[in-house]
């Protein structure tokens, strides 16, 4: 069980943050992990020749067996994130056929710190297999997720950014599902320590 640090309120004597901060307005405790969400239906493709269909009927994003269709997502780091800690990006995703075969995810990101330079080539993660909790049972509509590896996020801080460009590389050969992929989201598990940030731009 997490323990927390007990926080009696903003201007109350007895208020400390774990750092030993008096009347602080943020609480620091044990980590924990939590969501930064990019729905499909939120998402909007580029207009480039490799764009997903949107489906008619729900909104969602429909990557097809033949050839790389790609999205993109620009994720900022929020100020309740364990600086530093490693991220944990994952897709939510369905078959649309009752078919066997893998289908072959891409996430190719790019790390963006404030102050800097974004970096000049993308780092790429692939995967095939949906994690243990969520089988693919070769059943159509059924929730899966596929889990990328984890992004090493050391030395960057709140509020930096990454720009991740997540596909289907349906010419693969490790890609052996001949339907269309139905994305539902995109997300990174991250590492929470704080309720926010005791001042605007730093922890």
């Amino acid at each position: 069980m997490p323990s927390y640090i007990q926080y009696t309120g903003v201007g109350d004597a007895t208020s400390y943050n774990q750092r030993g901060t008096p009347n602080s307005n943020t609480s620091e405790f044990e980590a924990n992990w939590d969501d930064l969400r990019f729905p499909a239906t939120a998402i909007n493709p580029p207009g480039q020749a490799s764009d997903p269909d949107v489906e008619a009927t729900t909104g969602l994003l429909l990557f097809a067996a033949a050839g790389t269709e790609t999205i993109f997502a620009l994720v900022q780091m929020p100020h309740s994130w364990k600086e530093g800690s490693v991220v944990k990006p994952h897709v939510h995703w369905q078959k649309t056929t009752s078919a066997d075969g893998d289908v072959y995810w891409q996430l190719d990101y790019k790390k963006i710190p404030i102050g800097d330079v974004m970096d000049a080539e993308f780092t790429t993660l692939s995967a095939t297999t949906p994690v243990s909790g969520t089988p693919d049972n070769d059943t159509a509509n059924e929730h899966l997720l596929t889990s990328f590896a984890d992004i090493d996020m050391t030395g960057l801080t709140l509020s930096d950014c990454l720009l991740c460009k997540i596909s289907r590389i349906g010419g693969n050969a490790a890609d052996t599902y001949g339907a269309d992929a139905r994305l539902l989201e995109f997300d990174i598990h991250f590492q929470i320590n704080t309720l926010g940030s005791e001042q605007l731009y730093i922890k």
